[in-house]
């Protein structure tokens, strides 16, 4: 039985603590069930994995004579794939259930991404891309929904936040043992002779994935719940006003990182080493901070909490943009990097609290498709504004936008700012 949100943030009788109330780590392992956990580690398997492909993928296709074009080619197509697979996804979660849709995408998107290291051809490439960002649609469709019923309005937030933050460090861990994995299984095995180190590291981390599988099948999630065709929309109507401000908070974060190593480099000239040192700093910067982001939603409720950290986010690349020292200028990026991440727990949390269960599933297919195009279109007009107008124009833009999605999210979702994180469910019923 979960123990009531008043007593859950207290400290034990006798106990002293010079910490105030809100400050109690809220993500205590009393607070969630067996299921959580369970998931959780589903999540650490599949995070690991798959980060750690995709790390190391394009630089296998490189070796194997692909060029930067190509290379784009493929990962458009993957991207192509995954949106594609979106609405399927979620129609296939209504009838044969999360748990299920799960451990199909678990079994198909590892085999398919096998298949693609065997099998360099161009053509075959694309179609098996496509086909792979298919199957790994299973993962941004179901995560929120399967999360939302593992968790209580209580703990949901901190349970975002874990999982968050369990990705983030997935990747950082994913870079650090890159190196290192290849030496490792060289040592272990006798079949590197018939493959190439990288090769045999996709299959490596392709086999870590699937492991998320038997954690998968020791949860219980009950049945598929069929939607009441009468009363449930595909497209619920909360979604009008969630979109708005979620697109353009999504060109916000996906506007100046994929240029943030050229930057680095370029801007501040600074030698590659020292930008991988960065990149691992703002890794660690990005996993506190979403691990913190609880105490702020729990603070301030959900809504202020994530208007917060937009303002913030805009600040710090305001300040970026007109920062001329070196040392700045990472303090800055840092900054950046962290608070732009914060609000993701309370995002996805704030469209799981406000939308019958039935219907989580459409909706976080919705999203994923709305987030990843937002993501797509913003890198292109960036790239393309970066070389008009330079990198402060450019930041003090980003900021603007990032300025306006915080304004959006208090008109649109406002009537539950004043209210604690625990209770936005009950803010509006439509």
């Amino acid at each position: 039985m979960e123990p009531p949100a008043s007593l859950a943030a207290k400290p034990a009788r006798g106990r002293r603590t010079w910490l105030p109330e809100f400050a109690i780590v809220p993500w205590s392992s009393k607070r969630f069930s067996a299921g959580f956990w369970i998931f959780f580690t589903a999540a650490l398997l599949w995070d690991f994995g798959i980060g750690l492909y995709f790390f190391l993928f394009n630089l296998f296709l490189a070796n194997h004579h692909y060029q930067e074009n190509t290379l784009g080619l493929v990962t458009g197509a993957l991207t192509l794939g995954n949106l594609a697979g979106s609405i399927p996804m979620s129609m296939l979660a209504r009838r044969i259930g999360l748990r299920n849709t799960l451990v199909l995408g678990f079994v198909s998107a590892p085999i398919l991404c096998i298949l693609r290291t065997f099998v360099v051809w161009l053509p075959a490439q694309l179609g098996l891309a496509i086909l792979a960002g298919a199957a790994l649609s299973c993962w941004p469709v179901c995560f929120s929904p399967t999360l939302a019923r593992l968790t209580t309005e209580d703990n949901r937030v901190s349970g975002f936040s874990i999982i968050f933050a369990t990705g983030i460090g997935s990747g950082t861990l994913a870079g650090l043992v890159a190196g290192h994995v290849p030496g490792l299984l060289r040592s272990a095995t006798r079949v590197s002779h018939l493959m190439d180190d990288l090769q045999l590291v996709l299959l490596f981390t392709c086999g870590v994935a699937m492991l998320g599988i038997v954690p998968l099948l020791m949860l219980r999630l009950g049945p598929a719940q069929c939607p009441d065709k009468r009363g449930s929309q595909f497209f619920h109507p909360f979604l009008f006003r969630f979109l708005p401000p979620f697109v353009l908070w999504s060109m916000v974060t996906g506007s100046f990182a994929p240029f943030a190593a050229v930057y680095l480099q370029q801007r501040l000239r600074m030698s590659l080493a020292h930008v991988g040192s960065v990149f691992s700093a703002s890794e660690l910067a990005q996993f506190a901070a979403v691990l913190l982001a609880p105490l702020l939603f729990r603070r301030f409720g959900t809504v202020a909490g994530i208007i917060s950290t937009q303002l913030a986010t805009g600040a710090a690349l305001f300040i970026l943009g007109r920062t001329h020292s070196v040392n700045g200028a990472i303090a800055s990026y840092l900054c950046y990097m962290s608070v732009q991440y914060m609000s993701g727990p309370g995002i996805y949390c704030l469209l799981m609290n406000r939308l019958p269960d039935q219907e989580r599933g459409a909706a976080s297919a919705v999203q994923n498709i709305a987030g990843s195009l937002s993501n797509a279109v913003a890198a292109i007009i960036t790239g393309d504004m970066l070389v008009r107008y330079g990198y402060a124009s450019v930041f003090t833009g980003i900021a603007a936008m990032a300025l306006l999605a915080a304004s959006l999210f208090l008109v649109l979702l406002g009537p539950g700012v004043r209210q604690p994180a625990v209770l936005i469910q009950g803010a509006e019923a439509g």
